[in-house]
């Protein structure tokens, strides 16, 4: 099975993640770091992609669906233990340590997050990092090398959460994490024993969370570098942090979660988003969170457990209290993201552990009284089968399944498009607002059939992530800002290609604009797929394939020789040429952040094109792209591939500039005669990243492994080896 849970305008797991996990393990499995793909976006960096070792594994061994499933499986299971780990540390009896792993893992957010896997497989972590750091601050005796040991596993899981690629889940983890530190310091200072033991401790936690968190530096800075071209690189400030806020309504929903409605049968009522305001944790847990919370108050891991759960609900709420606002404004970082709704998980976490608190003292209360001493335990036991009752009655529909076999067969209109050419690039015009349109013929998605029929349309990524069909344009988390203008993206959706297309729903006709013709050729796209007929004709029908209307684009050319050039001085400039009658993509390429003003020169000079003006593509992988270029005259060639910092260029050789061009494409010089042209990608960032991962891992392997020696060493309790010690310390 496969889940294919819908976010309105796209799918997270199915536009996604699914196809992007399916094309790292395929990268890794052919012996390649994955740094770029041109199946998806024209061209894309696989910057800040995870390759967490649990998260990446399975898609390396197994097949898209296997390793959605056991990768899931895994996830489930870690919260669950650690939740269970965390609560007995802080005081919970068997039962309700029981009962914490079930609502932490069942919770309403772990529940709307799987469709963003690395969202999930970050925060499943917490509970197991605040085990070794508990442990590593204990006040009960313990070897100093002991000690050590935990903070190095400490590290190892921070390594994990960083490699997972999501850094706004970690940075919420290291508020928690640095937050805990300073309350057990402070609470345990004097059983730590002398200062400077109480100092090496807490500087060996800074060391090793530094380390933890370089760890991730592969996946971390290529995508800061990344972040630095797109239309994310100024300052986002407040409106952006804040846009998209929790409703304050929701509180309700964690004592009966639907209601203001479900999203799953789209009779939710109330501003969006439903699961980013959804956390539901039964509703026996919240009971017993509050009566935990009263009853043990006083002491002083409860305390902090009920101002953690507290301040992080103050946080979700974001704009529509005070607080968040001062928090934005004081803690570094916070500025950097939106949806602080995400903290949320923290609250989840926060009642989970005080609502096994709260069963513990309930199922005591009730021992200490003759008349109910007899039914302590069952009434324990009973109030967690209900909750997993309760969650397994409502957490599931958040997540719609079908079967992978199903799902993840080419569907017809790639057997169509493939019979066309070997080297497809689909466009479908306007596939937000399809989609919008089919989560309500959905109805959320009560039916999934329309999933399917979106399914054959060929919607980012699908094609080129599961079919090898790949898409002109793509749902990617940050992009390129020329590429932007050109193909939207789904936090902007005006574009250069948007404005020459439109759906009229009420006609049930595709309206395409005679510019079309010229501008989808240049841009590689070789076929349109609809589920309406244009009107009017603009390009040639191919065929019906079920649902999807298929047409052909005429002269659609991945790579192609230019006779001359123009220089532009911005994008306006340039969507203005584009966008011109007399504009001939096979005469004139338009260049960006040109410094010699020849091209001018070139293109006045230029008449109508030359003949035989030939490119072909003849390799092609994960780092290089090879052309064989036949120039009948001093020209250019256009590569319809997206532009981005780290590709360059030779000539038989010998390095050429390369130029931004058609605000989103790769052009170069290349002088009369035949040529091989070689393109090379050198993923800024990703070297330093890699060494920095490889440096930190080794780092933290080696402390814990040290460390762990010495516990052997020492004939401590439970050193007998080092899976003894890990073993305890999840316990």
């Amino acid at each position: 099975m496969v889940f294919v849970t819908d976010d309105y305008f796209a799918s997270d797991i199915f536009n996604g993640e699914l196809p992007g996990r399916a094309l790292v393990g395929q990268a890794l499995r052919q012996g390649h770091l994955p740094v770029w793909t041109s199946n998806l976006c024209s061209g894309l960096p696989l910057a800040g992609v995870p390759l967490d070792p649990i998260g990446i594994g399975p898609f390396v061994l197994l097949s898209p669906a296997a390793a959605l499933d056991v990768f899931l499986i895994v996830l489930l299971l870690v919260a669950a233990h650690g939740a269970y780990g965390l609560a007995r540390r802080f005081g919970a009896d068997r039962t309700g340590a029981v009962l914490a792993g079930v609502a932490f893992a069942g919770s309403g957010f772990i529940a709307c997050q799987l469709k963003h896997l690395s969202i999930v497989s970050t925060v499943v972590w917490l509970p197991a990092g605040l085990i070794l750091l508990d442990r590593t601050l204990d006040w009960r005796p313990a070897s100093f090398a002991r000690r050590a040991m935990y903070i190095g596993l400490f590290g190892l899981v921070l390594a994990e959460q960083s490699l997972s690629g999501f850094p706004q889940s970690l940075y919420y983890c290291g508020l928690v994490y640095g937050s805990f530190v300073l309350f057990r310091a402070i609470a345990n200072r004097r059983e730590l024993g002398s200062t400077a033991t109480w100092l090496a401790l807490l500087g060996g936690i800074a060391v090793v969370t530094a380390l933890g968190a370089a760890a991730g530096a592969v996946v971390l800075v290529p995508l800061s570098k990344l972040g630095a071209v797109s239309d994310r690189a100024e300052a986002l400030g407040w409106e952006w942090a804040t846009r998209l806020a929790y409703w304050p309504p929701n509180v309700w929903t964690f004592l009966w979660p639907y209601v203001h409605g479900d999203i799953s049968d789209n009779t939710y009522v109330g501003p969006p988003f439903f699961w980013e305001d959804y956390g539901y944790v039964g509703l026996a847990t919240v009971l017993l969170a509050i009566y935990g919370g009263v009853r043990d108050r006083r002491r002083s891991v409860v305390a902090f457990t009920i101002a953690m759960t507290l301040l992080g609900y103050f946080i979700v709420l974001g704009a529509a209290t005070p607080v968040y606002r001062v928090i934005y404004l004081v803690i570094p970082g916070m500025k950097l993201f939106r949806f602080p709704t995400r903290f949320l998980i923290v609250v989840e976490l926060g009642l989970a552990l005080l609502g096994a608190i709260g069963l513990t003292r309930l199922r005591a209360d009730l021992g200490r009284r003759p008349a109910t001493t007899r039914v302590a335990g069952p009434i324990a036991m009973a109030l967690c089968a209900v909750t997993v009752v309760d969650l397994i009655a409502h957490q599931p529909r958040q997540n719609p399944m079908v079967r992978a076999r199903d799902w993840l067969a080419a569907p017809p209109s790639v057997e169509v498009i493939r019979r066309e050419t070997s080297q497809p690039r689909t466009f479908t015009p306007r596939h937000r607002d399809l989609h919008r349109r089919m989560f309500l013929a959905a109805h959320g998605w009560t039916d999934v059939r329309p999933y399917f029929e979106l399914r054959n349309l060929l919607e980012p990524n699908t094609g080129g992530g599961l079919w090898d069909t790949p898409s002109a344009d793509c749902y990617a988390g940050i992009s390129a800002r020329w590429y932007i203008d050109v193909w939207s993206d789904h936090n902007r959706e005006s574009s250069l290609v948007q404005y020459f297309s439109l759906i009229d729903f009420d006609a049930g006709r595709l309206r395409l604009h005679p510019a079309l013709s010229r501008i989808l050729p240049m841009y590689g796209v070789t076929h349109v797929l609809s589920p309406y007929p244009q009107d009017p004709q603009v390009l040639d029908f191919v065929a019906r394939s079920d649902n999807a209307y298929i047409y052909r684009v005429n002269g659609a050319a991945r790579v192609r020789f230019v006779q001359a050039a123009r220089a532009v001085s911005d994008d306006r400039e340039a969507a203005g040429r584009l966008m011109a009658a007399d504009f001939d993509p096979d005469r004139e390429i338009l260049l960006h952040d040109v410094v010699d003003g020849s091209v001018h020169a070139t293109l006045s000079e230029a008449g109508n094109p030359i003949a035989g003006g030939k490119a072909a593509i003849t390799h092609e992988d994960q780092r290089e792209l090879a052309i064989d270029v036949q120039a009948p005259a001093d020209g250019f060639l256009l590569l319809a591939d997206t532009y981005y910092p780290g590709w360059t260029a030779r000539v038989d050789g010998q390095s050429t500039p390369l130029y931004r061009a058609n605000i989103s494409l790769r052009g170069i010089r290349v002088p009369r005669g035949r040529h091989d042209v070689r393109f090379t990608y050198d993923a800024p960032g990703t070297n330093t990243g890699l060494a920095i991962t490889v440096v930190a891992v080794l780092a933290l392997t080696m402390w814990t492994l040290a460390a762990g020696y010495a516990v052997r060493r020492s004939g401590s309790p439970g050193g007998a080896s080092l899976a003894g010690s890990v073993s305890a310390a999840t316990r």
